[in-house]
């Protein structure tokens, strides 16, 4: 499994939610948030991922991130994956990004 972070910009005087995310080279793309119950660290599933108007998400580790898994295909650190990220008003938004180690 690999994560994907990034800080995300809403520069629209209303606020948008990014309700799902897919790319080619992975079989599933979830929007995910790390929380720690009973210092435990615990992983689960957003519904969506809200950004205030003229405000930001950030997506990192130990937070909000995108949790990619069954990559189909090896990746290498510089390589790039296309991440489509859909807005629940519909429309649909795509984001290189490169793989690095974290």
């Amino acid at each position: 499994m690999l994560a994907a972070y990034a800080t995300l910009r809403n520069t629209c005087t209303k606020a948008v939610a990014v309700a799902d995310v897919s790319g080619a080279d992975f079989g599933m793309a979830m929007i995910h948030v790390t929380t720690v119950e009973k210092g435990m660290s615990r992983m689960r599933a957003m519904g969506a991922l809200t950004i205030p108007a003229r405000g930001e998400a950030v997506l990192a580790p130990g937070g909000s991130h995108i949790m990619l898994m069954q990559p189909k295909r090896e990746l290498r650190e510089g390589d790039k994956v296309r991440l489509a990220l859909k807005l629940s008003d519909g429309r649909e938004l795509s984001a290189d990004f490169v793989v690095r180690r974290e």
